[in-house]
């Protein structure tokens, strides 16, 4: 059915060219008709209308030339088509035996031959296995380089409670800035003194002092059922870019090393308040302050909580 469909395909171009070439004919016939009587209508015309039926048998001859020259086309077309079509025939036979030959190749090869290259393959396999095995072995009969290990020593390896001087830091997306805890615990307590009086008529009262050093105190002062007052204080930054840089605060001229100063060494404690974007500079900022002689006491907070601190909590541990 395609060969039959190819070879409609093929001669349908011929057809159409060939039925045009025939229009065009009769057309010329007609023209040379008209041509050939109007000398005999048109002798007493002008010789405008002589130079028109010139013009119309110069027409007449140039599209018969056209028409030879199609006719030629035609032929050189359908020659070339039925070329390419038996050409298409050899192609597809030669195809198709070739293919037969590579069976019948497939099918008589033996049993014996197939065993033979499955032994070549596992051969080759176990050549490759063998080769793997004498690089280990040759990689680990190699001197081996040894490696040091550092293992640092800090001065308290046991917490203990601090009592005394203690400075309060704050270590968060990856910046150092000083917390000012007791001075501002020591601000709230003055502002509650001046109010101390309503808790006659109220349970609870409550104020924010600051900022300082970029904290706002949040303060409440309640009674429990014992009729004890209970004092309850947080920070509250009013930037997220508080401080310095971890890198510059550890600099010898940073204000976190001026702020720890003015406190002495081996008798005081530096307390960090650190949220969990800054485990890994609470590490360097340790070391430093070990190496400097401080104790250090960890404060680790969750996200969302700030510093604080209240008369019912419990003191910071340093090492």
């Amino acid at each position: 059915m395609r060969q039959e469909a190819e070879a409609i395909g093929n001669e349908s171009f011929p057809n159409v060219v060939t039925n045009t070439v025939g229009i065009l004919i009769v057309l010329v016939m007609v023209v040379g008709v008209r041509a050939k009587q109007s000398p005999v209508d048109l002798e007493s015309e002008d010789d405008d209308a002589k130079r028109v039926v010139a013009q119309l048998g110069d027409d007449a001859e140039s599209i018969e030339r056209e028409v030879l020259r199609l006719e030629q086309q035609i032929q050189a077309v359908t020659l070339s088509a039925q070329a390419k079509y038996q050409e298409r025939g050899t192609l597809a036979y030669l195809l198709a035996e070739h293919e037969r030959e590579l069976d019948e190749a497939k099918k008589s090869l033996g049993a014996e031959n197939q065993n033979s290259f499955e032994v070549r393959r596992e051969l080759a396999a176990a050549e490759a296995e063998l080769k793997k095995l004498a690089d280990a072995k040759a990689e680990a009969a190699k001197p081996k380089k040894r490696t040091s290990v550092t293992i640092k020593s800090y001065p308290t390896p046991i917490s203990r409670t601090v009592y005394g001087d203690e400075v309060h830091f704050q270590l968060r997306h990856g910046r150092l800035a000083w917390a000012p805890l007791t001075e501002m615990a020591e601000m709230c307590a003055s502002d509650v003194r001046s109010k101390v009086s309503r808790l006659e008529n109220v349970t609870e009262i409550s104020g924010v002092v600051g900022p300082r050093q970029g904290f706002e105190a949040q303060y409440l002062v309640a009674l429990d059922d014992t009729g004890r007052e209970v004092f309850v204080l947080e920070l509250i930054p009013v930037s997220e870019e508080l401080g310095e840089r971890v890198d510059e605060a550890l600099q010898p001229t940073s204000r976190f090393r001026a702020k720890l100063s003015e406190y002495a060494p081996r008798q005081s404690t530096v307390t960090l308040w650190t949220y969990g974007d800054s485990f890994a500079d609470y590490a360097r900022v340790k070391e430093l302050l070990y190496g400097m002689g401080y104790r250090v006491a960890a404060r680790p907070l969750p996200d969302g909580q700030n510093i604080g601190g209240s008369s019912m909590g419990t003191h910071s541990s340093a090492q």
